[in-house]
């Protein structure tokens, strides 16, 4: 099985090379990685190149922003699943991939996700994403899975669909929902950690981008046919404050 991996990135000469290493080092090897880079004006070309014999390919080019370079990424990928690194972030551990490929192999399953970590610039762990298992109706109260912690059949895109750049900064949210909750597609927990998250990477939006998500929520469900259930931004609100109930449990 091939496991296509992309990493977008913009001017991260200071935290790319944890990222990229994080997945060249991984010991499973059927492994296509993709580089999609919004033409940086800093050294993460440079610093991307010293890798480049591990890369498979390195897209550099303008963009409209996150969600078109994934686009980007994923129409170009081969692999039989597509899972996503971006740059400041970096995988949990160099089995991470072996142990996805694994799962695929052994469930009937067109999507697979797992659990987080997010560490401060310290190193400290902040938050830990540790989801349950699937169950559809979870969506309805707010839960998500660490969105790089999900990975999909690539033909689910040829199908379903690709990232709404409509729903900038959280495109990310309507395409789960399209892909967990409208559709009957087979998910399944990896009960294991999949990812660091970085504070100030590019995964970590502002707080500006966070007070869109109201609106935004409402029109992804509104899109998908369906009004968004009323205390959805409430309870979305609980699942994060479990995220940072599990980091303070973590660290004593």
């Amino acid at each position: 099985m091939k496991i296509s991996i992309i990493t977008i990135c913009y001017n991260n000469e200071k935290d790319i090379r944890p990222t990229l290493e994080s997945v060249i080092n991984q010991t499973y090897h059927n492994i296509e990685y993709i580089i999609v880079d919004g033409v940086s004006k800093d050294k993460t070309l440079e610093i991307i190149n010293e890798y480049k014999y591990k890369i498979t390919k390195i897209i550099s080019e303008s963009d409209n922003g996150l969600y078109d370079a994934i686009n980007k990424g994923i129409k170009s990928a081969t692999g039989d699943v597509v899972g996503l690194i971006h740059a400041g972030d970096k995988l949990h551990d160099n089995e991470v991939i072996a142990k996805i490929a694994t799962h695929f192999e052994e469930n009937d399953i067109d999507i697979a996700y797992g659990y987080s970590k997010t560490i401060n610039q310290n190193g400290k762990c902040i938050r830990i994403n540790k989801s349950p298992e699937y169950e559809k109706w979870l969506v309805k109260y707010g839960w998500m899975p660490s969105h790089q912690s999900i990975y999909i059949k690539r033909d689910v895109f040829n199908k379903y669909g690709y990232y709404d750049l409509d729903f900038h900064p959280f495109a990310d949210y309507e395409l789960f929902i399209r892909f967990f909750y409208f559709n009957d597609l087979k998910v399944k927990l990896i009960k294991d950690y999949i990812l660091y998250f970085s504070l100030g990477g590019t995964s970590t939006g502002s707080i500006v981008n966070s007070l869109k998500w109201r609106n935004l929520i409402y029109k992804a469900w509104e899109k998908n046919g369906r009004k968004a259930p009323k205390f959805l931004s409430i309870t979305k609100f609980l699942w994060r404050f479990t995220m940072w109930y599990n980091a303070l449990i973590f660290n004593k």
